[in-house]
């Protein structure tokens, strides 16, 4: 009779508090009142026990430093951790690539970019300054020029670190030829409603429209030898990638990238921050929320842009985005004999 009541213990255990309460209830039935009473006080001293040692080894992790954290990752629709985590991550151990530094449109040189699988990563946002544009520009897909995010078209609730100039609002549409006399107009629909800023055009950041890339210097807000990340590129970047953290020189949220290598501080990585967004009609938000980020590729009908982003609790690259929105862009460099032609 012990073992029995043992093995039955057991099993209530492995079934949770709740199931445990209603398998008693049906055991009180067939071996009697008093066996049920003394199961149920044996179980209920062990969940106690096991949610003591739970508790326990909770306070024990939260005490401990994390060194690194996630492994493989689906770049696809994937529910994330959304917990901030300490600053842990300096960027230590990067290895950069000497011969292909990024200059940015103010002339700074950021040094060289970050090899991750078959591309060199820019180490920072396209328009990131320190000081005036922390978090890199906001660019509406297709256009040459990005604009800050912040006051006079966003609410008060979501004024998080604005950045030091913000778009003037202007009807659109224009010529992308239009856009790039005026580099701080964000360009909107006075009636609302999903548009595009210029007409419905598949090439103004990539020339082709097969699997070879062929970059559109007009329209492109890269430097030279740069081009703007490819939806395959982000789907290679995003397999691995660290928990929410603020990045240390600067205070960005964001997440760290790895790529087709286990993130640790250890590997090659860059930081994505999340600068958040400005919408159709210029209004700004997800500032520290949410990181957007555009890729060259149109798929060819309205609303169909590819382009990825995290936060909220998902993590995915996805072919619907209208080009009227602003996000932010991450800017790569090919390997020789890889990819752009």
């Amino acid at each position: 009779m012990k073992s029995k009541l043992s093995l039955l213990v057991i099993l209530a255990l492995l079934a949770g508090n709740v199931e445990a309460q209603s398998f008693l209830q049906q055991l009180g039935k067939s071996v009697g009142k008093a066996v049920g009473e003394t199961v149920k006080s044996e179980i209920k001293n062990a969940v106690q026990q096991k949610k003591a040692q739970h508790q326990q080894q909770q306070q024990q992790q939260e005490q401990e430093q994390p060194q690194q954290s996630s492994s493989s990752h689906s770049p696809i629709s994937e529910a994330v951790a959304t917990k901030v985590i300490a600053a842990t991550d300096e960027g230590q151990n990067i290895q950069r690539e000497t011969d292909c530094d990024y200059i940015d449109e103010y002339g700074i040189n950021h040094g060289g970019g970050v090899l991750i699988g078959t591309v060199v990563w820019a180490p920072v946002n396209c328009g990131y300054h320190k000081t005036d544009y922390p978090y890199g520009k906001l660019y509406q897909w297709g256009r040459k020029h990005g604009q800050g995010y912040g006051e006079p078209y966003m609410t008060p609730a979501h004024n998080v670190r604005p950045d030091k100039t913000t778009a003037e609002l202007v009807s659109a549409p224009v010529t992308p030829a239009e856009a790039r006399k005026y580099p701080n107009r964000h360009y909107y629909h006075q009636k609302g409603g999903w548009f595009n800023w210029t007409r419905n055009d598949m090439k103004l950041w990539l020339q082709s429209e097969t699997m070879e890339i062929r970059k559109n210097k007009e329209n492109d807000p890269c430097p030279n030898g740069w081009r703007v990340a490819d939806l395959h590129d982000y789907q290679e970047l995003c397999k691995n990638y660290s928990e929410e953290t603020v990045y240390y020189d600067g205070g960005q949220k964001g997440r760290w990238f790895s790529g087709p290598k286990p993130y640790s501080t250890n590997a090659p990585r860059i930081f994505l921050s999340m600068g958040g967004y400005r919408d159709l009609d210029g209004k700004c938000g997800w500032r520290e929320k949410k990181g957007v980020y555009w890729t060259d590729r149109h798929g060819g009908s309205e609303g169909s842009v590819w382009h990825f982003h995290f936060g909220d609790g998902d993590l995915e690259v996805h072919p619907m985005a209208w080009p009227h929105d602003a996000y932010s862009v991450r800017c790569v460099r090919d390997v020789p004999g890889k990819m752009m032609h």
